[in-house]
């Protein structure tokens, strides 16, 4: 009997093991409930931390699933844009595409910057003043270009979660420093571009990233492997990728700069060693002969990084067992159509809100548009009142949007400062101080000084009517001297230098911030000393009279624009009857064209006329010969000398191919440049018609260099009856 009880027990138990349905396999994709927490680790390293995308591409083809990422720098600028939900290809995309030498600039969009706001592209340095107290730059770069970036991809994606980073399609955590205390701060929500910003912020590169009373700046000074950032986000298994640059041999270490290096590194090495072990896998992609500023090479680096991936794919398959995840689709967020119910500055402590609403096109009552967002954010930045622009949306109860435009203010009065060499006027140098945001409107006040072998000394006070700020009134005086050549048949007869003391008062406007006219009255007492006849001035003269002049400039950029046009055209009437020693008439207007071509090429037109009709002195004709960048030199004419030619009536027509060389945007040398440059001038010396004209015609080529302390021109050409001259020019054209 007990034999039969325990006989009917197993088979009844073994019927309900067979008859029992079997536990439902999760869908793909999806977790099981007991599956381990996998996290992704993304180390520092500058632009080696483009081998992070090559990992995450093998990954992501091969379905191995990622619950968490923790990323350190540009590991975290890589993580946290993945988190969002931006695949592989896109990431690849963004950094090709990327022009990282405008990236890692603060200079802001000159289409939208203020045409009177465009000099300080010639400074070399930079002081700003609050009050009396002058302020030093605690960063080389604010990155406010590197802000607005982020904000274009980050800002739609992060309202959409309310800016919680657990709600991200991934989770994510960065990792910055606090300067004050040495210790780390781990961002786990608020604006990812802030997160971003504060992660990679090298010091002595960049300015810290201000947050709660912290001063924020890159993560791998003390974390730049965060293992244990995933270990706390509950990761399981933690799978790194360690791009860390390799200390330099003890033969590498010659210089000052190479010590200060040296020294960060180890700290940064010492972090990594420390983090290892938190890891259960540790890929270290082959980056021999690539280093944090190779920018430029970012495909060569994601392959690199997925070839490191393919050979540790077998131990990854081990640690994550059977798990797959559902490969990445299209992942464009989108806001949902609502109208924005506030917009607010904060921030502010002496630019009053009233200043800014003419510059943002986002208004209450009006539909989101997040590309107008982002344009906001630029022009902002363009009025040069703010050091850092950055915007937030929130929603309201009732389903409105909040905007919010974080800005920190700029001192408003800065001394900007640049150096020149060249060999016809050697050294000159050039300080401009200037004090915005006068009388509680946007008025401005400039003292200029050039000083060496030029001298250009000026004040002016623009004053713009805040009710009417398209329009302003302008009072200036100035006194110049600079040194004319007697050139007559290729030789050296004499110089005479000419000196002016005036001023002049001028109503003028500004057009959608690329175009600006002047109307007024100028004049000038000129003297000269020195000189052979006819080019010799016995007394001082007067020169006055009414000028209007009308600018336009479109160019990308100052110094080696790739598209737009620049213009300019400036009328004098000098008259007896207004004060002036001599009646004449001077026209001139210049024109120059850049257009970019297939490559790394650029085309470039250049159109400059000059006109005269009466009385004119020989000291105020037209001057052409050489390849001088001063803004007061003679007009360019290859192959000949400065001052070569003088003319009363003159047309000179340029055309030129420019190539990049090279681009390194964190070098000393930026990029280089070779030009070749042809052009033809017809002039005439006759008072009254007709006129005979003569001709001349040059060519050379260049060889430029745009670097840290600004650009470089090297330069040979031929002219006309065996001419050949050399130019070269060290600094800013001003």
């Amino acid at each position: 009997m007990r034999a039969t009880f325990q006989t009917r027990l197993w088979l009844w138990i073994a019927s309900f093991i067979i008859c029992a349905p079997a536990p439902a396999a999760p869908a793909p994709g999806q977790n099981p409930p007991d599956a381990p927490k996998i996290g992704l680790v993304l180390s520092g390293g500058g632009a080696r931390g483009g081998a992070h995308i090559g990992v995450l591409r093998v990954l992501e083809r091969e379905g191995i699933p990622i619950d968490c990422i923790a990323g350190t720098s540009f590991g975290a600028l890589v993580g946290g844009l993945y988190a969002l939900g931006y695949t592989t290809s896109d990431l690849e995309e963004i950094l090709t595409a990327t022009d990282w030498l405008q990236l890692f600039s603060d200079v802001p969009e000159r289409r939208i910057t203020p045409l009177f706001e465009r000099r300080d592209w010639r400074y070399q340095g930079q002081i700003s003043f609050d009050g009396t107290t002058p302020q030093l730059p605690a960063g080389l770069l604010v990155g406010q270009r590197l802000t607005e970036l982020l904000n274009s991809l980050s800002l739609e994606r992060m309202a959409a979660v309310d800016y919680d980073f657990d709600r991200l399609p991934i989770p994510f955590r960065a990792v910055a420093t606090d300067l004050a205390t040495g210790k780390p701060y781990v961002f786990k929500g608020g604006r990812m571009t802030e997160a971003l910003r504060a992660s990679i912020a090298i010091p002595m590169a960049f300015t810290p990233v201000e947050k709660e009373g912290m001063l924020l700046v890159d993560g791998g000074l003390v974390n730049n492997l965060p293992t244990d950032v995933a270990r706390d986000m509950g990761a399981d298994i933690v799978i790194a990728v360690d791009v860390t640059s390799p200390l330099r041999k003890k033969e590498e270490i010659r210089t000052f700069f190479d010590v200060i290096d040296q020294s960060i590194s180890l700290q940064i090495r010492e972090s990594v060693e420390r983090n290892l072990g938190l890891a259960d896998a540790v890929l270290r992609p082959d980056l021999a002969g690539l280093t944090f500023i190779d920018y430029g090479r970012f495909p060569e680096i994601i392959e690199r990084g997925a070839r490191e991936a393919e050979a540790q794919l077998a131990a990854i398959r081990a640690l994550v067992g059977a798990r797959r995840s559902k490969a990445r689709s299209d992942s464009t967020v989108s806001l949902t159509a609502a109208e924005v119910s506030s917009v607010r500055f904060e921030g502010l402590r002496k630019v009053p809100a009233s200043r800014l609403r003419n510059e943002v096109r986002t208004r209450p009552g009006e539909p989101l548009n997040p590309e107008l967002l982002q344009e906001d954010l630029r022009r902002l930045y363009a009025t040069r009142l703010f050091e850092h622009v950055d915007s937030e949306i929130r929603t309201d109860r009732g389903g409105r949007y909040q905007v919010s435009y974080y800005v920190k203010e700029s001192p408003l009065s800065t001394l900007g400062g640049a150096i020149r060499y060249d060999p016809d006027y050697q050294f000159v140098a050039l300080a401009e101080y200037t004090a915005r945001q006068l009388f509680h409107s946007p008025s401005a006040l400039s003292l200029s000084a050039q000083f060496g072998g030029a001298t250009d000394i000026s004040a002016g006070l623009r004053y713009i009517p805040s009710s009417l700020p398209i329009l302003f009134v302008e009072p200036k005086v100035h006194y110049r001297r600079r040194e004319r050549l007697d050139i007559r048949n290729q030789e050296l007869e004499d110089r005479f230098d000419e000196k002016r003391a005036g001023g002049q008062i001028v109503v003028g406007g500004s057009l959608f911030q690329r175009t600006e006219f002047e109307l007024g009255y100028r004049f000038d007492k000129a003297s000269i000393s020195g000189g052979t006849p006819p080019n010799r001035q016995a007394e001082p003269r007067a020169l006055a009279g009414f000028t209007f002049s009308l600018s336009r400039d479109t160019l990308d950029e100052a110094d080696f624009p790739e598209r737009g046009v620049r213009g300019r055209l400036q009328i004098d009437e000098r008259r007896p009857s207004l004060g002036s020693d001599f009646g004449y008439s001077k026209w001139q207007g210049t024109y120059d064209q850049f257009v970019p071509l297939p490559g790394p090429g650029t085309l470039q037109l250049r159109l400059d006329l000059g006109y005269s009709d009466g009385d004119i002195p020989f000291y105020d004709q037209f001057y052409l010969g050489g390849y001088s960048m001063s803004q007061g030199a003679a007009r360019q004419l290859l192959g000949y000398r400065l001052d070569e030619l003088v003319a009363r009536q003159v047309g000179l027509g340029s055309i030129g191919y420019r190539h990049r060389l090279l681009t390194n945007p964190l070098s000393f040398v930026r990029r280089a440049y070779l030009t070749g440059l042809y052009n033809f001038a017809a002039w005439s010396q006759e008072k009254a018609r007709p006129y005979q004209f003569r001709h001349a015609q040059g060519f050379g080529l260049a060889f430029s260099l745009d670097t840290l302390v600004g650009p470089m021109h090297f330069a040979g050409a031929w002219g006309e009856s065996g001419r050949f001259n050399f130019y070269l020019t060290l600094g800013p054209s001003f």
